[in-house]
């Protein structure tokens, strides 16, 4: 459904000018390896089952094998590329539970062989063949993969992960996602198993009924029609994290969800952010002016007088223990990857509580919307 009255007609932005190895376990192996296994969630738990964990309600990952044709896959480059079938295979109480599903690559930037030569997928499930397993609920469902089968790409994975489920602490509006533990088999033989951590992201439309809402299909927006505290919100979190690689005006890495009358904007892709600080990210062109590598911090908000950011700084103040609990105890999140995430988050809230580095930097350093 379009709502006109968010599109965004005659309306452009102006920037003001501001400036280890693996954790080992008892028994060996790597940190995320026996956890994970040990963890995850099978199909024992039966539909009728109050206590039973459901799919991103919970940070137990979940395990299964994947099978498809991925020496094909690998080649579908394309923006719509085809569906290729596949299975879902789960470990359940009497054995292995197999469940159809459809892959296709998805993406832009990382579906490029260049970047990645394992592109990211998106699965799409045949509808009521889920319930009683561990996917229920599920009907098409993004994956974020490893990228490249290197140990670096995956802490990338868990580190996005890591940013959505920030921005899941500070705000229920937002996408949920729920980490896996995955192993590709290819159908073809062409190519061996491969084991890697990866994520799945909460559909748009599951999203928009958990909230009460419906997604807009408007491809430009005005951001003066969002909520303010949440579009303030939303501002902050980028700037948190570090990320530039989004607008709120063309809706790029943006969604917009109505609620009754009113607006929210809904983040994600995050692995150009100084967070993750992937090997193959950069500023975008429009910010080289302002930053040099992506670690590096601009506050990208636009300006609205109905911000109340002392408030925000506030709110996230009171969530800083519980992010960087979050991170800290990340499994498989390596040492090193662990302290410059949590040095990275601590130096974006020493800017919110110096109130002249806030107001230099935030506050006064939102862009300025002009007219044409």
């Amino acid at each position: 459904m379009r709502h006109p009255a968010l599109l965004a007609v005659g309306l452009v932005a102006s920037c003001s000018i501001s400036a280890c190895g693996p954790k080992s376990v008892p028994g060996g192996g790597p940190a995320w390896s026996r956890p994970i296994r040990e963890l995850a969630l099978t199909t024992k738990d039966t539909t009728g089952d109050p206590s039973r964990e459901r799919l991103f309600e919970t940070d137990v990952p979940l395990t299964f094998i994947l099978e498809a044709d991925f020496h094909q896959l690998r080649d579908d480059r394309e923006q719509e590329s085809e569906e290729r079938p596949g299975r879902v295979i789960l470990q359940g109480d009497t054995g292995q539970v197999s469940l159809p599903v459809m892959v296709r690559t998805r993406g832009r930037f990382r579906l490029n062989d260049y970047i990645c030569s394992f592109p990211p997928l998106r699965l799409n499930f045949p509808s009521d063949s889920l319930v009683g397993s561990a996917l229920e609920g599920l009907d098409k469902v993004k994956l974020v993969a490893h990228c490249r089968d290197t140990d670096t790409y995956e802490q990338y994975v868990l580190e996005e992960y890591l940013a959505y489920r920030i921005y899941g602490l500070l705000t229920d509006v937002g996408f949920r996602v729920q980490l896996a533990l995955i192993t590709y088999r290819d159908v073809s033989g062409e190519e061996g198993d491969v084991s890697r951590l990866a994520f799945l992201i909460e559909d748009k439309g599951a999203l928009a009924e958990r909230l009460g809402g419906e997604m807009t299909e408007a491809d430009r927006a005005n951001p003066e029609h969002f909520v303010p505290r949440q579009a303030g919100l939303m501002y902050l979190f980028q700037y948190l994290i570090g990320n530039t690689d989004w607008s709120i005006l063309d809706l790029h890495n943006m969604k917009a969800l109505r609620i009754g009358r009113e607006y929210y904007p809904i983040p994600f892709d995050f692995d150009f952010s100084g967070f993750v600080d992937a090997s193959y990210a950069g500023p975008h062109p429009l910010m080289t002016r302002y930053i040099k590598k992506v670690r590096d911090r601009h506050f990208w908000g636009v300006c609205s007088d109905e911000i109340d950011y002392p408030a925000l700084f506030s709110h996230f103040n009171e969530r800083r223990e519980p992010i960087l609990e979050l991170i800290r105890n990340q499994a498989g999140l390596k040492d090193r990857n662990s302290w410059l995430a949590t040095s990275y988050v601590q130096s974006f809230y020493d800017i919110i509580n110096r109130p002249r580095a806030a107001d230099d930097l935030i506050v006064n350093g939102c862009r300025q919307m002009r007219r044409k």
